[in-house]
């Protein structure tokens, strides 16, 4: 291998950590936002999901049964058929490298405003939440109205 070579393989060498800084600075995030289509309704699509969501949870203390009856209710985007999500719906949301303005895993697209939101499972009194902070489960009683939210989803087709 000539001199030359040698010398544009270490100058590549060298910039390869500059490389890779680029690309969690702009490539990963870009990748991320690209993953939702806002539609500037209050809604947006999940494009890996193919789910449909609110852009805001409803923004106080509820309970399950009032958290059901929100989603039921919800009219974002002028759509009538939103409502509770799963669990696993609720999961796809939760990204450990991101953060959003609240400080929770979700990406910065979405306000959540508390650490756990409302998911539909229910086991006799119990109802499950998904906690955006930890990326865990927590099964709540049903009138349980402390730090949660619920945030509607529909299917987008």
């Amino acid at each position: 291998m000539s001199r030359q070579s040698k010398i544009e393989i270490r100058m590549l060498e060298g910039l390869l950590p500059v490389i890779i800084a680029l690309m969690l600075l702009f490539v990963i995030p870009a990748m991320a936002a690209e993953r939702f289509v806002i539609h500037g309704d209050g809604t947006l699509t999940d494009t890996t999901t193919g789910l449909m969501w609110a852009a805001k949870d409803n923004g106080g203390l509820v309970n399950w049964r009032a958290a059901r009856s929100y989603t039921y209710n919800y009219k974002g985007g002028g759509h009538t058929d939103w409502r509770m999500p799963t669990l696993n719906e609720l999961a796809s949301l939760y990204d450990s490298r991101n953060k959003n303005k609240h400080g929770y895993h979700v990406t910065r697209l979405i306000d959540i405003s508390a650490a756990s939101c409302w998911a539909s499972e229910t086991v006799d009194y119990k109802a499950a939440r998904f906690n955006f902070t930890y990326g865990e489960v927590y099964w709540l009683r049903k009138s349980f109205s402390g730090p949660g939210r619920v945030l509607p989803v529909r299917s987008a087709n």
